[in-house]
């Protein structure tokens, strides 16, 4: 059953809603829902939020799967946007501390491990990770040169101080726990040890412009929708000193956003049918609106809105 939780950073009950009608627009799994804002710190929540059993269905077949969708989604892991996003957040981690060979790394929610390779490739450090998706880590890169485990942060047990740092990428909007998991990464930190997460940010500039169909929003599945501020008081409630926060370039967020509008609009394919972009009509609209506007548009707004930290995610280290 849907659950509908106190703020999950200050505790209190009061809620303002800020978006109805929020649905799974990318598997267009049926739903709806809606982002209320609380009143005392302004974290900004999926409230009510399906939870059990209902929050599963939305994860089925979302980040793994099986046969040759599985294998594609392997093979994405180790792609050259995966390293050249890779390679983003080193530098921006760099700006806090560069990691060495010495650091033991774990990364949380961390799919089939392709920033964990990044960073055994480009860095030589010790890798962890771990997942809730199980077809995620039963299909991990390099299993061998990695310590994989399925499960969450809270209940995997690791012991205290055992890494120097730990990373949430793309994860802590997921958790529906996320300072009880925060917390427990300052447990298994050793003293001095990094935090680093990236999550969207709920007030970059292209939000607004595309209300519900703002990719980052991608729910039922982002429990938690951050703001620079409600993140950064997050980690510091979980015992976090804050070292460097910055939004990332992620030249997608444009685009996507518009492309799930216009398939919305003129309802190809219609509601309910198969998520599907391959249809002859798909891919002229593709080459003859999306891929004009990602050069023209995508890629230069992208550089500026990250250099007024208006883009649409973000990364913040803290440390122990």
């Amino acid at each position: 059953m849907p659950e509908s939780p106190d703020c999950l950073l200050c505790g209190t009950d009061r809620f303002e809603t800020v978006l109805e009608g929020v649905t799974d627009l990318v598997w267009r799994k049926e739903g709806s829902f809606r982002l209320q804002r609380c009143e005392a710190c302004a974290l900004v929540m999926t409230r009510p939020r399906p939870t059990g059993e209902e929050l599963g269905y939305y994860y089925e077949n979302a980040y793994s799967g099986e046969g040759d969708q599985a294998e594609a989604k392997r093979k994405g892991a180790t792609s050259l946007l995966v390293r050249l996003l890779g390679a983003h957040r080193l530098a921006a981690i760099g700006r806090a501390r560069a990691l060495d060979p010495s650091d033991r790394v774990l990364d949380v929610g961390c799919s089939y491990g392709g920033f964990l390779k990044v960073l055994r490739d480009t860095v030589g450090c010790t890798t962890s990770g771990i997942d809730f998706d199980e077809g995620s880590i039963a299909g991990a890169i390099e299993p061998d040169a990695c310590d994989y485990r399925s499960g969450t942060l809270v209940d995997a047990g690791y012991d205290a101080e055992a890494f120097s740092v730990v990373t949430f990428i793309e994860c802590l909007e997921h958790d529906p726990v996320p300072l009880e998991s925060l917390r427990e990464a300052w447990r298994i930190l050793a003293p001095g040890g990094l935090v680093v997460v990236e999550v969207p940010n709920w007030e970059g500039a292209w939000r607004p412009v595309f209300g519900r169909f703002w990719l980052p929003l991608l729910s039922p599945q982002h429990l938690v929708h951050f703001s620079p501020n409600t993140l950064s008081r997050m980690l510091t409630e979980a015992g976090f000193e804050l070292r460097h926060s910055q939004t990332m370039f992620f030249p997608l967020e444009g685009v996507a956003s518009l492309w799930l509008w216009m398939v919305e609009l003129l309802d190809i394919p219609p509601a309910g049918s198969e998520a599907t972009w391959r249809t002859p009509f798909h891919i002229l609209l593709f080459l003859s609106v999306i891929v004009p506007l990602w050069f023209l548009v995508e890629v230069p707004s992208q550089l500026v809105l990250r250099l007024v930290g208006r883009s649409g995610h973000m990364l913040v280290v803290g440390s122990k």
